[in-house]
């Protein structure tokens, strides 16, 4: 008898056990949201969860949208299933029905992946101030890469460009060896410029100057089309375009000791995805201050000497 009741107890204990990994199980995002993050409340069981772009959401998660101007929309069952709530239809509970399938539990565990990644690039953009990098001169981290130079992919195709610090108007020029390919003035710190074409095996240097005469040098290498790292294979699923193109650029973003940064940020400049927006200015700031000043980007310690670079590094050769 004693032994029945335990075996009753242990089946008992598996059950609410199978069911609260049921609960935790990660299913989809929040999306996109209206207004502030107080205008709606994620609770967890007993805890409340913050309200931010692609937060994830669990079974079990209730979403409640507190006033009737806003609404938020989520994305669930790994991508494939959109919800709107609004004040009318909350608070709104993510049931079993959200589900992963399996038939997408590659492409749900390469997503979240890239989700983790994204919160990791744009939390620290937030912890920045962008007067910091003010306060460091002309800086351009997009091209500040010190563990290998910046990749760009080949083609005729226009070139954008960040960067922070310095006095408007600048001045931009991008040459190839010794051949000046572009002048271009700019009143703020970010261009795009007209349709250029760039030759793979072939290294690029790009030249700010303020009004102030200070200088920054960067430079860039192109690679064919076809060495530029894809995770398509992965992406053969469903996935909204907007996060499917957000989370490419932070997969291709973080490959190769973060080289193809100055590419991944290209694919973001289009977007009105405000996830997108987030990973570009994130992007653009670089992913840590020691960055700022390397091996392929610097400002030149030395208005009068220009072929010298910050720790003496000279400007990436050029092919």
């Amino acid at each position: 008898m004693k032994t029945i009741k335990k075996l009753c107890f242990c089946i008992v204990l598996l059950g609410e056990l199978l069911t609260t990994c049921a609960i935790a199980q990660e299913v989809g995002w929040v999306n996109h949201f209206d207004g502030e993050p107080e205008s709606y409340l994620i609770t967890r069981g007993d805890k409340t969860v913050p309200v931010a772009f692609l937060t994830m959401l669990n079974v079990g998660d209730e979403i409640t949208v507190n006033n009737k101007q806003h609404r938020i929309d989520l994305t669930l069952r790994g991508g494939t299933q959109s919800v709107k709530v609004t004040h009318e239809n909350s608070p709104f509970q993510v049931d079993n029905t959200s589900q992963v399938p399996t038939s997408l539990n590659a492409l749900w565990t390469w997503t979240k992946q890239q989700i983790s990644e994204w919160h990791k690039f744009t939390q620290q953009f937030k912890s920045k101030k962008t007067g910091n990098l003010d306060s460091n001169g002309l800086t351009m981290p997009l091209l500040a890469n010190i563990k290998g130079p910046a990749i760009f992919g080949e083609g005729k195709r226009r070139l954008h460009l960040q960067w922070y610090g310095g006095k408007s108007p600048y001045k931009i020029q991008i040459k190839q060896h010794r051949k000046l390919l572009l002048t271009q003035i700019s009143y703020t710190s970010v261009i795009e410029t007209e349709s250029m074409p760039f030759k793979a095996g072939k290294s690029y240097r790009v030249v700010v100057t303020d009004a102030k005469n200070e200088v920054f040098i960067g430079g860039f290498r192109v690679v064919a089309i076809a060495k530029i790292p894809s995770s398509l294979e992965t992406l053969q699923g469903n996935l909204p375009d907007n996060i499917r193109e957000t989370l490419q650029a932070t997969w291709l973003a973080t490959q190769q000791e973060n080289n193809w940064v100055l590419e991944a940020y290209q694919l973001l400049v289009k977007s009105k995805y405000l996830p997108a927006q987030l990973l570009k200015d994130a992007l653009a700031q670089g992913e840590e201050s020691q960055t700022l000043r390397g091996i392929r980007g610097y400002k030149t310690p030395n208005r009068r000497d220009k072929t010298l670079g910050i720790r003496g590094h000279k400007p990436p050769d050029e092919g």
